[in-house]
């Protein structure tokens, strides 16, 4: 018999004579540690697959539902071919199977039934309110509690249920997967530049590494990069609002200073640096600042490529410098093709998401407004928006707990009511982030 699921049997082949594969799978269980995680393990009799997948579904989904399971990536080289099923809704049953590809020939397995999954004690609740269920986008938000208590980092999927959460260190401002999807990060605010804390757990929950040595200093935001490297803002001097760097942490615990980011990049009285994205088409970083009211981009060696938003007087980047009169900014999101996206929190009663169409050249810079919208919600902190993958946008307003995702035309698809930070759509749990 199959652990935990069917009995192990010959199964279907394509390319190959019928009954050429035998599968064996000897785990097939439930994270201890998350109840929303299912943890596989297989063989298959014969020569070694090139190629791997395992594939699951939600039982009796009604039509309604857009988190109906998904395909996971085996790792071939991990002992008995250890895979996670990842994104589970809580208290659901779930099949699955596995199919191989070797020699030229396609195995598939038997289905198997995954046990029921389980459910967080503490979980936020979430109020989701559809105003267009056509046009909602498949995939997942990785985010985290915010300011709010208790402090948490958790994904939903696109249906507003969490399928998975941790608890997360105070004022927990963002919460990533890694560029590989193996771990979760999340770093606390530290506004106060008094010492805050970087963790990560790894997503079946099995390892957790809390107070990562090196990144006491880190505050407000962090990006992920290729390799398992992750890029934090830290504070670099004492007492409120001095100069940041942004320091890069290796997987094997090395962490050096890429970067300062201060009167180097833009000019300010005080320096309060809020986001960072890693730009993957270049390798370069997106930076926000809040009280110039700036977003600089600088190369993959941290050479200052243009200024957007505020005073171009003195300007590090010269001639390559766009200023604008928006009061406060957080979040954002480059394009390859020059579309930004800009989190603009106001000093009013409404944050407002600006989109530009950039143009950069090595001796010039300019931005073109294309798009001022205003909702109907407000965020004095943090304040987040990303452009997803088939051309929606999401937009998370922390202080008035919403996650409102727009269609193209910037009509309201639907809107999640959930504590929150910063967010980061993710269409699969698996590979690299849509923005890092």
């Amino acid at each position: 018999m199959a652990s935990g699921g069917l009995p192990t049997g010959e199964s279907g082949a394509s390319g190959g004579a019928a009954g050429a594969c035998a599968f064996t799978v000897t785990k097939n269980a439930l994270s201890a540690k998350i109840p929303t995680v299912g943890i596989v393990e297989w063989s298959l009799a014969g020569p070694a697959p090139s190629s791997a997948t395992i594939v699951y579904t939600l039982k009796d989904a009604p039509s309604s539902i857009l988190n109906r399971g998904g395909e996971a990536p085996v790792d071939l080289g991990k002992p008995g071919y250890r895979t996670l099923l990842l994104g589970l809704k809580q208290e659901k049953n779930y099949t699955f199977r596995i199919e191989v590809t070797r020699d030229g020939q396609t195995c598939v397995s038997p289905e198997y039934a995954l046990p029921t999954t389980g459910r967080f004690e503490n979980a936020p609740s979430v109020m989701v309110d559809v105003v267009q269920p056509e046009k909602r986008e498949p995939g997942f938000i990785v985010t985290s509690s915010g300011t709010s208590l208790p402090s948490s980092a958790f994904i939903l999927d696109a249906d507003g249920e969490v399928v998975w959460y941790v608890e997360a260190p105070q004022n927990t401002t963002r919460a990533l997967m890694d560029y590989e999807g193996e771990h979760l990060w999340m770093l606390s605010l530290n506004l106060t530049n008094q010492g805050g804390e970087m963790r990560f757990v790894s997503m079946d929950g099995e390892r957790e590494q809390r107070n990562v040595p090196g990144l006491e200093n880190a505050h407000h935001d962090f990006t992920v990069m290729p390799g398992g490297k992750i890029a934090a803002i830290a504070w670099h001097g004492i007492g409120a609002d001095p100069e940041s760097e942004v320091l890069i942490r290796a997987p094997d615990g090395t962490v050096t200073s890429a970067l300062r980011i201060g009167s180097n990049l833009y000019r300010s009285d005080a320096f309060h640096a809020n986001a960072i994205h890693y730009v993957p088409f270049d390798g370069g970083f997106t930076i926000s600042d809040r009280n110039p009211n700036v977003i600089v981009k600088v190369s993959a060696d941290g050479a200052l490529e243009w200024q957007l938003g505020g005073s171009c007087e003195d300007a590090p980047a010269g001639e390559r410098c766009f200023p604008h009169d928006w009061e406060v900014n957080h979040g954002h999101h480059l394009l390859r093709d020059g579309t930004f996206v800009v989190f603009n929190n106001t000093y009013g009663n409404v944050a407002r998401i600006l989109e530009f169409r950039l143009d950069a050249t090595p001796n010039a810079f300019s931005a073109t407004l294309v798009r001022d919208y205003a909702g109907e919600y407000a965020s004095y902190n943090l304040g987040d928006v990303q452009r997803l993958p088939r051309g929606n946008t999401l937009v998370t307003y922390a202080t008035d707990r919403k996650l409102v995702e727009l269609d193209s035309s910037w009509s309201v698809v639907q809107t999640f009511s959930v504590r929150v930070g910063y967010s980061s759509f993710r269409p699969t749990l698996y590979g690299p982030p849509a923005r890092p």
